[in-house]
């Protein structure tokens, strides 16, 4: 029996050629572009928002370097836009912002639930950084769907755990599913955690 994970048609956003369950972008580019939704900002400072001692650099980690790069990616792309501003007699600095395009992929980005496991570790993080600045309503929200999307997974995988036939040729495929399966029940007793949580605080309030 073929193993694959099956991605819903809706979250099919790949480049022509490029496997479906690789991400439009890295989720590094997307909280770029999270940081410059409260207005615009220049590498330096956008920097220090990854560093490791921040709530975000905690998650993702980005060098100066590649920021830069990926701040000019996102600027060729139509997602930012920039311009250069005066900080000294002989200095000039890169302001870049939010572009409406950009403004609309970060936030039908946000709101989307993950599509394969291994995006939990980041990505999921990532939205979740830039959902607790927005609203508690709006982390619930987060963590109810994704809930649902890591329950119908679980179901699935358990659904060809029963479908293998107990044969020594299939107990690779057997040790896979139950890998897949221990890694999608933990991620949902993690967000049953963080879900209830949530709920027990403003309940408190």
């Amino acid at each position: 029996m073929a193993m694959s994970l099956e991605v819903p048609e809706q979250a099919i956003s790949a480049k022509k050629g490029r496997s479906p369950l690789y991400p439009r972008r890295p989720a590094t580019e997307y909280a770029l572009l999270g940081l410059l939704v409260a207005g615009p900002g220049h590498g330096y400072e956008l920097t220090r928002q990854f560093s490791a001692s921040s709530e975000l650099g905690k998650i993702c980690r980005l060098e100066m370097s590649m920021l830069y790069s990926l701040l000019k990616k996102l600027e060729r792309e139509g997602l930012l836009s920039g311009r250069d501003e005066a900080v000294g007699e002989h200095k000039s600095r890169r302001v870049v912002e939010l572009t409406e395009a950009g403004r609309a992929e970060f936030e039908a980005w946000l709101i989307d639930p993950v599509r394969t496991p291994r995006d939990m570790r980041l990505s999921f993080l990532v939205k979740l950084y830039f959902a607790r600045k927005r609203s508690s309503e709006l982390v619930l929200r987060l963590l109810e769907e994704q809930l649902e999307f890591n329950q119908a997974l679980l179901t699935k995988l358990q659904a060809r755990q029963q479908a293998i036939m107990p044969l020594p040729e299939n107990q690779f495929e057997e040790w896979v599913i139950n890998f897949r399966l221990e890694q999608t029940s933990a991620t949902l007793r993690w967000l049953t955690h963080c879900r209830n949580q949530l709920e027990t605080n403003q309940s408190q309030l």
